[in-house]
Formats: C-alpha cells, structure tokens, sequence
C-alpha cells in the first residue's frame, strides 16, 4: 500500500509538470501565433483562438484595462499586475474562480493601442489534468495490491497452518511425546522438515526406550544383587538346618530330600543373580530338557498344591534326547511365568512340545483375568506390574532368559485365557547340530 501512494504521489508530480508543460506549449502556440499577426484583435478573434486552445484570453492595456476578452463578462476588477508580461505561470482570482495566466506584449501597431495579451488557464482543468494522469497508476496499483494481498494471504494461510503444525509436533517432543503422526505430503521445504521432525521423533523414541531399558537393567541389577546377598545367607542357613534334621530323623524322609533340592536350586539361582550384578555371566550348563522338566514340576507342583490351584501338563513328545543350552536359565524362566499364573488363576496348563521349525516350545496358559491394559504393552520392562506388592522383575528376567537362550518369549489373550509363550532353540545330542528358527 505504501508503494501505490508512492506511485499515485510520483504519478501526481508527473502530471503535475506535463499539466504544466501543456500549458506552457499552448501558451508559446498562442504567443507566437498572435504576438507577430497584423490582424486587428476583434472580440470574433479572440473567441476563437480561445476555443482553439482551450484557453481564456484577455486583451488589455498598459493601466490593466480589459479591452477584449474571450469570457462573457467580468464582475470583478482586473489586478494591474496582470498587464506585467510574466516569464511563468501565476495564479488569479476571477469570479471566484483560480486561474493560472502567464502575459505577453503584442508588437505595436499604428491602428491599435499598446495591448497585452494575459492567456488563462482554468485551475479546474489543470488539476483534472493532473488528477488524470495519477488515476491510471492509482487503480493499476490499488488492483495490484488486491490482488496480490489475496494470493498471498491465501498462500500464506496454508504456510501458517503447516507451520502450526510442525511447532506442535516439535512441541510433541520437547513435552516427550515422540510418536508423531506421519504425514506424506513432501512437495517442498516445509513437507520434507516435518518428514525430518517426525524421523527425528521416532528415532528419539527408540533412543528413548533404549535408555530406560539400560537404565532398569542396571538398576536390576543392583536390586538383584542386594536381594540376592541377603537371600543367600538366609537360605545357605536353612539348607543346614534341614541337613541336621534330616541326619536326626530315624528313616528316610522323601519331603526333606525335596527341600534340601529346592534350596540347593534356589541357591543357585542366586549365586547366578550375583554374577549378573557384578556384572560378569556364568558358564553355560547345558542340561537335558526331560531333567529341566522335571526339575520345574518339582518346584511348582507343590506351589499349586498349596495355593489350590489346578495346575495340568501336557507333554508332547519324547525330549530325553533333547538338550538346551543352558538349564537353569531354562528353569527360571518357566517358573517366573508358571508361578505369576498360578497367582492369578484357578486352572493353569503347561503345554510343552516341539514346534515345526524344532524349537522346543513351552506355553502356560491360564484363566485369570490378565495384565490390565496400562501395563500390557511393556510387561517385559523393568519395574512394570500390576500388583501392589509385585517390583515387576519376573517377567524383565524370563525376556533375558529367552534371550540368552537364543529364543524369545511373548504372551496374548485368547478365548478369556492368558497365554505365554516361551521358544527356544535345543540339541538332539551333545554337539549335534542346533535346529535354528526360521529367519
């Protein structure tokens, strides 16, 4: 807008001066068309060299006296001055009317009396003149803008929008909120920076959980390490106690033979928890899956009992040949899972078989009501449970035991039961190749 007033105003000055410049032709016309003529200036004359040039002429004497004229008649006196032969425009009052007069001498002729001729110009005329001139770039600028103002608002509101939308996304990750919406539209700078801003969100996402995981396994470790130190005191003192008992008991007591292996199995597992805290791993020990098996019914058979719950096996298949790679990482992952089931339910079954691709295949299905939904998509992170007096350390330990194994565990529900499952890779004979899982 300031540059059409610019250009309405430098518009103005230039019709301005053509205006003037007009006048100034038309008057040099006037002059030296009637300045050397040797006709007489009749009031006919006058008349019509007016029409002709659009102008009003006035012949008058040296006193200023009006002796011709071109207008109809003067009400008001005629300045002297005007008789004054001028070199520019000057403005005059007649009628109530602004003219701009410039005056020349007429040569002198026996017949006539010593005359000037004042040539007028309508101010009124002059200022259209002007007003003309600045119009045309007035409404080609003022049409410019318009026109130019809508496009850019338009673009410009489409930008802001895409510009509002890409600060609340980096809003979204500054708040910690890194799972942005994907958006396709790539057709220029702005599209490939949100593109940018989403990849950078999900990458600080996984960095994100990357870090948290780290930082509950180290903090795992430490709990499990101070756990452990405490535990195994008092259970290498329960051991004992139960190793007196047995030496004075009279006959042989098969429940305290089933004791002393269940603290003799836990203490090992501690000793394990140790190693892992301390950060160092214990040698593998590769165990035959029909002797793991047994080991866990031990364990956990009575644990049902107790708890009164129905607990079922469903064994398929002869596994005396079979061996996995490490046995009691076996064990303590089947009964973290077999144990949270039979906490929460009334009937409980352990299917165990060898799936397709050879991998031994352990799921223990129960019906309890399941993981509650906030908690079910990170069950496997440290720390994550539902139970007030749960810390969320055994199902983060049977993922890492999977995963030593060289398998992997997950869980679903189906038909109103929970499931999980735990594959794992084993042996038939010692050394003979693994069945590996399909890629």
């Amino acid at each position: 807008m300031l540059a059409s007033v610019a250009v309405a105003i430098g518009s103005y000055w230039i019709g301005d001066r053509w205006a003037r410049r007009q006048a100034s032709d038309r008057y040099i016309a006037i002059e030296s068309t009637i300045a050397p003529a040797t006709f007489l200036l009749t009031e006919p004359v006058i008349r019509s060299v007016s029409a002709l040039t659009k102008t009003e002429l006035l012949a008058v004497n040296a006193q200023g006296v009006v002796i011709q004229s071109s207008m109809n008649s003067i009400e008001t006196a005629i300045p002297p001055k005007i008789a004054e032969p001028s070199q520019r425009l000057q403005t005059i009052l007649i009628d109530n009317r602004d003219y701009q007069y410039r005056t020349f001498a007429r040569r002198n002729r026996p017949e006539e009396e010593d005359l000037r001729i004042a040539v007028l110009f309508d101010e009124n005329e002059l200022r259209a003149t002007r007003w003309t001139a600045a119009t045309l770039p007035l409404v080609t600028g003022m049409s410019t803008i318009i026109l130019l103002t809508s496009v850019t608002l338009l673009f410009a509101s489409r930008l802001l929008r895409r510009l509002a939308r890409l600060q609340s996304q980096v809003d979204q990750i500054a708040e910690g909120n890194f799972k942005l919406q994907v958006h396709s539209d790539t057709s220029d700078e702005i599209g490939l920076l949100s593109r940018a801003v989403t990849q950078m969100g999900h990458q600080l996402q996984t960095m994100w959980q990357t870090l948290n995981r780290q930082q509950g396994q180290k903090l795992l470790h430490q709990v499990a390490g101070g756990l452990a130190h405490q535990l195994r005191n008092s259970i290498t003192g329960a051991r004992m106690a139960v190793e007196l008992h047995q030496q004075q008991c009279p006959g042989p007591d098969k429940s305290l033979s089933v004791a002393l292996s269940q603290l003799e199995q836990t203490e090992s597992h501690i000793r394990r928890l140790l190693l892992v805290a301390s950060g160092k791993r214990e040698h593998d020990q590769p165990q035959s899956v029909t002797r793991c098996l047994d080991d866990i019914r031990g364990t956990i058979d009575g644990t049902a009992k107790h708890l009164r719950v129905e607990l079922l096996w469903d064994v398929i298949g002869d596994f005396d040949h079979c061996q996995v790679s490490d046995g009691p990482t076996l064990h303590a992952a089947v009964t973290n899972l077999a144990i949270n089931a039979l906490e929460e339910a009334s009937r409980v079954e352990i299917k165990v078989q060898r799936g397709a691709n050879g991998r031994l295949k352990i799921e223990v299905v129960d019906d309890g009501a399941g993981p509650p939904e906030q908690v079910a998509d990170d069950l496997f992170e440290p720390f994550v449970t539902s139970k007030p007096e749960g810390l969320g350390l055994g199902l983060p330990l049977v993922a890492r035991a999977a995963q030593r194994l060289g398998g992997e565990v997950d869980w679903r529900r189906q038909s109103g039961q929970t499931w999980f499952t735990l594959a794992i890779p084993v042996s038939v004979d010692t050394g003979s190749s693994e069945w590996q899982a399909p890629a």
